[in-house]
């Protein structure tokens, strides 16, 4: 476990959290201001996880599968016991909020339901179904289709002309950007799990270059890598601030790839102070929690609507706020702790 990078995950799930507070603005015009210039952005979190999915996958498997102490089959296993009960439980609880749609026509509702159940729903160029049920699931279809990929893409980095082709798709995507009509901006460069695995192929690269760049005399000494953790952190602030400047396509991904590749990188050597702190058990347990909390929070906003509209209550937006995050931070961790540790364990040791 590389800790820092354990407890980012907390904060870039966090900022995924923010990102869907925007049923709560209504409320208050303040708010509504404070949402739409700054946690509107919050989605740029998912580019994070995606980059940060290559980086510690070739981290823990690349070698060992080199050497073939790990088979593909055993990493799909550990991959698929990783990431699908919980995607399968908040996929139950989604679907008594999906009662409306399924009355309205019961074949569409089961074609979406089938999708998610398939980890496909991310390939429809369709809000209707990479948004279905539980909207921020969409991700986990994508990560699927990278797990899928990933020791293809060990064993052709392997090859010289394989880095090449790396290179050649990371280069089609802002390519794609230019040419492409707007209205398959959303549903293909920020949601289309083809597109996306330019972001884990990132994350993999990343990883070759950090081990090749091991004990770099800026890593040695513990203030100069402080000054190097305050630096890129500051880079990310940097690219955040400029963010209205920039068009709405090249942020669903490449106008971030330098920020986030430069936070992993000099993090990933846990030399610095900012690591220390990073480093700190509640923030690394946030950090283990932090799948539950991305998959968990939008179910626990779209359920207290419903029983907020119901019971006609109407809270100030910051006790909304804390009270949704503290019931899914609640519940991150209690399914951490009873669905995924022990299902993980389960299918590991079944399959």
């Amino acid at each position: 476990m590389i800790r820092p990078l354990t407890s980012l995950r907390f904060f870039f799930a966090l900022m995924v959290f923010v990102s869907h507070l925007g049923f709560v603005h209504p409320q208050a015009p303040w708010f509504a201001q404070v949402y739409a210039q700054v946690f509107k952005e919050g989605y740029i979190g998912v580019s994070f996880f995606f980059i940060l999915s290559g980086f510690i996958l070739a981290y823990t498997y690349q070698q060992r599968m080199h050497t073939g102490e790990v088979s593909p089959r055993q990493f799909w296993v550990a991959r698929f016991a990783r990431i699908y009960p919980l995607f399968f439980l908040t996929l139950l609880l989604a679907i008594p909020l999906s009662m409306r749609e399924f009355l309205q026509d019961a074949g569409y509702w089961a074609g979406r339901l089938l999708c998610n159940v398939s980890l496909t729903h991310a390939f429809v160029p369709s809000q209707d179904f990479f948004f279905s049920f539980n909207a921020p699931s969409w991700s986990i279809s994508d990560e699927a289709f990278f797990y899928a990929l990933f020791p293809g893409l060990v064993w052709l980095l392997g090859r010289s002309t394989g880095r090449w082709l790396w290179w050649g798709i990371l280069a089609l995507v802002p390519l794609g950007m230019l040419v492409m009509p707007a209205f398959l901006h959303h549903p293909l460069f920020y949601i289309n799990p083809v597109f996306r695995v330019a972001d884990f192929l990132l994350g993999i690269l990343l990883f070759e270059c950090f081990q090749a760049g091991r004990g770099q005399q800026w890593f040695r000494s513990p203030a100069w890598a402080t000054a190097c953790e305050a630096a890129a952190t500051g880079l990310f602030v940097l690219f955040f601030v400029l963010h209205p400047l920039i068009g709405q396509v090249w942020r669903y991904s490449v106008y971030y790839w330098i920020p986030m590749a430069v936070i992993i990188y000099v993090f990933a050597h846990q030399k610095g102070a900012l690591s220390r702190v990073l480093s700190a058990p509640l923030l690394v347990l946030g950090g283990e929690i932090s799948f539950g909390l991305y998959l968990i929070h939008q179910l626990v906003m779209r359920y207290y609507v419903s029983l907020s509209q119901r019971a006609g209550v109407d809270l100030p937006p910051w006790l909304v706020v804390l009270l949704v995050l503290g019931i899914t931070l609640l519940a991150s961790y209690l399914s951490y702790r009873w669905v995924e540790k022990p299902c993980n364990r389960y299918i590991k040791k079944r399959f």
